[in-house]
């Protein structure tokens, strides 16, 4: 008689204690463009409470920044900051308290508190372009990506926020067979967004279930409505293309999450993907965070 193999079907609980906790994060670019190479670097240190479920159905959760500051190649601190960065830092300001809402799977559906988001965008609106008269252009694009019908998006695919909110539990996960999740990733390609679709599976697991990492992997998602190759070519011509070469688009994404199942939370999470063009541009992002300990 033939044996079958039985697959065992496990998922994550979700964590419902009304707690905070803390998380430190690490978001970084290198960009090479024409041999051309830019680094950004950016140190989140942030607190996540719970506070139950409103009347959709939907968890409540507040993430407030308590400390963001860039660093160097060596991840130190930078202490003089440039004109760029002194307005990257100010303008995040705006977002150091976001109430959220997510649902059953800790997926990001909604950030409730946009009008506060915008309020505090206006109080500071005004100083800003006395400081800075020639950001004008980046003031009105500002204006326009905080308008109710288009701030939605712009948390909801913001690479972090659609990382960290992972996504992964009550979900059935059969043995090694992956689970099919479409994202977008924002800016990917300049000001490009590049619609993906990401795979996850278990890797690896202990015999009691408490321990367990789960990988991601992702390829684009050239049948997407929002994937244009009209953007890619435009941008493609925008780089040192000699007449009649021909170029193919690269990409690469791996992503890794540490759980602990018996306490319904992701300690750890890395990412990292980048989009290439050989010999003409590189575009590579790592995402890190980690859950505290609770006697730091």
């Amino acid at each position: 008689m033939q044996r079958t193999l039985s697959h065992t079907t496990q998922s994550l609980k979700l964590n419902e204690e009304r707690v905070t906790r803390g998380y430190t994060a690490d978001i970084c670019t290198e960009i090479t463009q024409n041999k051309v190479k830019s680094y950004n670097r950016t140190g989140i240190e942030f607190d996540l409470t719970y506070s139950g479920v409103d009347e959709g159905g939907l968890f409540i959760y507040k993430i407030e920044i308590r400390k963001r500051f860039l660093l160097n190649k060596k991840r130190k601190t930078i202490k003089r900051l440039t004109k760029a960065q002194q307005i990257a830092l100010r303008v995040a300001t705006i977002n150091d308290v976001l109430e959220v809402r997510v649902n059953k799977n800790f997926k990001l559906i909604k950030v409730v508190n946009t009008e506060q988001i915008r309020e505090k965008w206006q109080a500071i609106k005004k100083d800003f372009l006395e400081e800075f008269p020639d950001m004008e252009t980046m003031v009105d694009n500002f204006d326009w990506q905080l308008e109710e019908e288009n701030i939605q998006q712009l948390f909801v695919e913001d690479n972090f926020y659609s990382f960290f909110f992972s996504d992964l539990f009550y979900h059935e996960f059969i043995g090694k067979e992956t689970i099919h999740v479409k994202k977008t990733i924002a800016n990917a390609l300049s000001t490009i967004d590049i619609p993906i679709i990401a795979q996850k599976k278990i890797r690896n697991k202990n015999i009691a279930f408490t321990d367990v990492t789960i990988v991601t992997g992702a390829e684009i998602d050239t049948e997407h409505p929002k994937f244009s190759l009209a953007q890619l070519n435009a941008f493609l011509g925008q780089l040192s293309v000699i007449k009649g070469d021909r170029h193919e688009l690269h990409f690469d994404y791996k992503g890794v999450y540490k759980t602990k199942p018996d306490h319904g939370l992701v300690t750890q999470g890395k990412l990292k993907y980048a989009f290439e063009v050989e010999n003409l541009y590189k575009k590579e992002t790592t995402i890190t965070f980690n859950l505290k300990k609770e006697n730091e």
